[in-house]
């Protein structure tokens, strides 16, 4: 190469240099294209955890499509079993959900042809929600489960049992009645849900005097009957102490149901009816009668205070450890439990909210079962069967579990913990034998669920000598303070639903074979008996707040916790139509207020 075309490649190569840094230093790193490397990796990544989860989830599918083709096989060519359902409440329609279509003869029997979402039956009350738009036919319900070929409505209500030949007394009570109105039925698996009525504990004059709230037909009348309250004390003429009178509200029972009536009716009150009638706004009074120092007292004391405060701040009257002692028209007679002092309270309007008692259905098959006259509901061992019935379960208000007491059983039980043999149990065969035994003692499920006890506890509790081992006598001081705790399950639609799901499961996976099987044979058939999970507990205090209790976690209250219950409301109800009705009529009262009239 001569000397010329060297320096000429030397400056052209100098040259390019000098080039390429001007343009390095002219781009930024975020004018660069995309890295497809990296790129690629990222989509790659989403492909491989959308395959791998739609892989588990079709396999899932298909696994329990393979288990139900399984029991159908196994069932193939059996008789099918009369199955017949009572009632049409929340146990009655989480059978119709979980009940296997086409393995029974499924027959629904309730006076009542919907489904009610009852926990907004406070809310209907006041015209916060309307009654149409928290109920939905069962029929409807039951065809979204069932095939119209494989199940049967009536709309007649149960009169009477016979146990021994298997076969239920019905009649229709309609307003319009044919020429047949009585009829009966066989049944091979008779579940019962038929809820239950109202506790008047006897008391003269309530049933003809108050109010109650169980129904559609109740809410209603309540409200017709507070504006008709209203309108009359607003009469020209009027004197101040009948009006005082006719204005004066009064709630007995401080327990959910009562508390949110109360609620409620505060804010229809205060937000409604004082704008259209200002002349009666300072007159309007509530007052709530509560038998124990409490309400809500079934929930945590931070829950309990928390609502007590919102109700004095409301000005809404509490009066606690009265009882009731008559109700006449317009005179309620009532003693302080403590100091023994009677007073008198005069009242417009008063709604009974005090708990439950066995319904006239109940109370019949009761005797047919021979059950005592003091008996208070239907009793059912830990598989939900009735004692003392063959092919009988029930489910919900009606029933309630018998308990076992652990104190009756401390000895073998703490023969059973000692694993050592060394006359004492330590911290860790406590807890096994606690974890173990919550399956069948429902007090210990109870008492574990509590946010701020453990086994733990219990155990430092219980251990007088501080030698970290509990001997015969302190297991047994243990026991006892856990039976103390034992309550039966409540009335709630939580208990309900998971009940009727427990129900119809069980039927499914034996096709009705246990219903007169010992407790021991159901073991043997590792069939677990039921377990309440308590999935926490909401209340309305007013004023858009609402009270939460959690498992676990313990009380939770907020401005945040009234969308909680709302959501939670809205996710429960039984179809799309009362959900967006629902959320219609919350949006409606928001910006319009309540409907006063008086239809």
């Amino acid at each position: 190469m001569s000397y010329v075309a060297r320096k000429t490649v030397v400056a052209l190569s100098t040259a390019s240099r000098s080039l390429w840094r001007k343009a390095s230093a002219g781009l930024s790193t975020s004018n660069l294209p995309p890295n497809p490397t990296r790129r690629g990796r990222g989509l790659r990544r989403v492909l491989k955890w959308t395959a791998i989860v739609a892989t588990v989830g079709v396999g899932f599918h298909y696994a329990t499509k393979y288990a139900k083709y399984v029991r159908k096989q196994k069932f193939k060519g059996t008789k099918k079993k009369k199955v017949v359902l009572l009632g049409s409440g929340w146990g009655a329609l989480s059978v119709v959900r979980h009940l296997e279509p086409g393995q029974f003869e499924f027959t629904v029997i309730s006076p009542r042809n919907y489904f009610m979402f009852t926990p907004l039956l406070p809310s209907v009350t006041v015209g916060t929600v309307d009654g149409r738009s928290i109920v939905e036919p069962f029929r409807k319900l039951m065809l979204r489960y069932h095939s119209d070929t494989e199940m049967e409505f009536l709309e007649a209500e149960c009169v009477d049992l016979l146990p021994k030949e298997k076969k239920i007394v019905c009649k229709d009570k309609s307003a319009i009645v044919g020429k047949v109105s009585e009829f009966i039925l066989d049944y091979d698996v008779l579940i019962v849900a038929v809820g239950a009525a109202n506790n008047t504990f006897n008391t003269p004059g309530v049933d003809e005097n108050c109010f109650f709230l169980k129904d559609i037909k109740d809410a209603y009348t309540i409200r017709n009957v507070i504006v008709d309250l209203v309108e009359t004390a607003y009469l020209p003429g009027q004197p101040l102490e009948e009006r005082q009178r006719l204005l004066h509200f009064v709630v007995v029972g401080g327990g959910p149901s009562g508390v949110e009536f109360a609620a409620e009716l505060h804010d229809f009150l205060e937000e409604d009816v004082s704008k259209i009638y200002p002349k009666i706004k300072g007159e309007l009074k509530i007052t709530m009668v509560q038998s124990q120092d409490h309400i809500l007292n079934t929930y945590d004391k931070q829950i309990s205070d928390f609502a007590e405060n919102m109700f004095r701040n409301d000005k809404i009257n509490l009066l606690m450890n009265a009882r009731v002692n008559k109700v006449d028209v317009g005179l309620i007679s009532v003693t302080d439990s403590i100091t023994k002092q009677k007073g008198e309270l005069p009242y417009g309007m008063c709604v009974w909210a005090t708990g439950v008692a066995p319904s006239a259905i109940a109370r019949t098959f009761m005797e047919r079962l021979g059950y005592a006259k003091e008996s208070k509901a239907l009793i059912t061992d830990t598989f939900l069967r009735v004692k003392g019935a063959d092919g009988i379960f029930a489910i919900g208000d009606c029933s309630t579990i018998e308990q076992q007491l652990m104190y009756h059983n401390a000895k073998e039980l703490f023969k059973e913990a000692d694993k050592d043999g060394d006359g004492g149990l330590s911290v860790e065969e406590f807890t096994a034998l606690m974890e173990a035994a919550k399956y069948k003692y429902p007090q210990v499920q109870f008492e574990l669920s509590k946010a701020q006890n453990s086994c733990m506890k219990i155990f430092a509790e219980s251990d007088k000598g501080g030698d970290k081992k509990l001997d015969l006598q302190e297991f047994k001081d243990a026991m006892h303070r856990l039976d103390r705790k034992l309550k039966s399950l409540p009335a709630t639609a939580q208990v309900a639903d998971q009940e009727g799901k427990y129900v119809a499961k069980l039927l499914n996976r034996t096709n009705g074979e246990v219903t007169s099987s010992s407790v021991e044979e159901m073991e043997k058939m590792k069939l677990k008996p039921f377990d309440y999970k308590h999935l926490g507990s909401f209340a309305y205090v007013g004023d858009n707040k609402a009270v939460l209790e959690l498992p676990i976690v313990g009380p939770v209250s907020g401005w945040w916790t009234m969308w909680l219950w709302r959501a939670a409301y809205f996710s429960e109800c039984a179809s799309l139509r009362t959900r967006m009705l629902v959320a219609g009529d919350w949006m409606k009262a928001h910006v319009f207020g309540r409907d006063s009239s008086r239809v």
